[in-house]
């Protein structure tokens, strides 16, 4: 689809992630300006911001869970019953979301009238249920398009409806679930790394087409399969301690088409506490530590820490860097202390499988 004028979107990540996303916008989308912040509880995070480029490359993100365009947003809602009406008039009546529709509607090129659903999702304290507000959307929408039909399920436009305390946002979902589950992996092992996540790790290395690229703790090979679509690298090697781990990873990377250049990735069984690599060998590593009872022991999982980032102080190079997830806080921190040539730069507060980690970017200096 060709340019269009300058109109708001939002994307939806995994809760923290947002700061992240919007850092990969600003990089790929030029005229992407931004606007705020939202925090859907432990759900999502939000990044609202308008951009005047064509809808295809929202839809390239790696970072986001879904891509929407804003429709209706409203700072602040009474939290009253008095809500529902002004809920029905918006549906109804807005204009911000006639324009939007008509947007979703020229790029997606719907020769019919349309079905659609809408979801809806209600954080804090008001005089009505969620349901209650849910309908009042469904009926505005139903007066101002007849001729829509509304179904549970498979709609071809999604209306979601976001109440955040008094504040309002609905917007229309231009992505469909193929951007949050996008690696159709042959392999999927408990506890995989969300690929947005995922995403986010790499992108938070500053890939580079020399790179080499390491994740010593590979699992199915979630990071190393977005590694794969942020350009260009001279390697990008990935192993793990468990052989059924090893060979997840290697059915879920794709092989190599015919006439392209082949790749040079390599999947190797190593424990990461001994890394069968030289010294000052790697540029950049992203991988998702293990943390609790994943391990057993609270002496294993110190022992691990201790030997894991000794080897990555001794096999990436000087002014490499080094991306981790972990919910081990205070270990992490402690660890690097005794790291001379390791520093913790910053770091993302983030939710995945339901449980509260961060994201640390750790610098090796010479």
């Amino acid at each position: 689809m060709g340019k269009q004028n300058r109109t708001t979107y939002y994307a939806q990540t995994m809760p923290g992630v947002e700061e992240i996303a919007w850092l990969e916008i600003r990089e790929r989308l030029n005229t992407a300006v931004f606007q705020e912040y939202l925090f859907a509880k432990e759900q999502n995070g939000i990044v609202l911001f308008s951009y005047k480029e064509s809808l295809d490359k929202l839809l390239q993100l790696r970072t986001t869970e879904d891509i929407f365009l804003e429709a209706i947003s409203k700072k602040r809602m009474s939290r009253g019953r008095e809500d529902l009406k002004q809920f029905y008039d918006l549906a109804h009546k807005s204009d911000t979301f006639g324009r939007a529709a008509n947007i979703l509607l020229r790029f997606r090129k719907y020769s019919q009238p349309p079905t659609f659903r809408v979801v809806s999702r209600k954080y804090g304290k008001h005089q009505y249920r969620r349901k209650d507000f849910e309908l009042a959307l469904l009926r505005g929408f139903q007066a101002r398009y007849p001729r829509w039909t509304p179904v549970a399920d498979n709609a071809q436009v999604e209306i979601w409806a976001n109440l955040l305390g008094s504040r309002l946002l609905i917007g229309l979902r231009l992505s469909d679930r193929t951007m949050r589950h996008r690696h159709n992996k042959r392999v999927e092992l408990p506890a995989s790394l969300r690929p947005s996540v995922a995403a986010a790790m790499v992108y938070l290395t500053q890939p580079g087409p020399q790179d080499t690229f390491l994740d010593p703790m590979c699992g199915s090979g979630t990071i190393l399969l977005e590694r794969l679509h942020f350009g260009p690298s001279q390697e990008i090697l990935g192993g793990d301690l468990k052989p059924d781990r090893v060979d997840a990873a290697k059915q879920n990377l794709p092989k190599p088409r015919k006439g392209r250049k082949k790749r040079t990735i390599s999947i190797r069984q190593w424990d990461a506490r001994q890394l069968p690599l030289d010294d000052n060998s790697i540029d950049k590593v992203a991988t998702n530590l293990p943390f609790g009872k994943q391990i057993g022991s609270r002496r294993q999982l110190d022992d691990l820490y201790s030997s894991l980032f000794a080897e990555l102080e001794r096999v990436v190079r000087p002014d490499g860097r080094i991306v981790v997830l972990s919910s081990e806080f205070d270990l992490v921190k402690s660890c690097i202390r005794h790291r001379p040539h390791l520093h913790i730069l910053t770091g993302y507060s983030i939710a995945t499988l339901g449980q509260w980690g961060r994201i640390y970017i750790i610098q090796r200096y010479p």
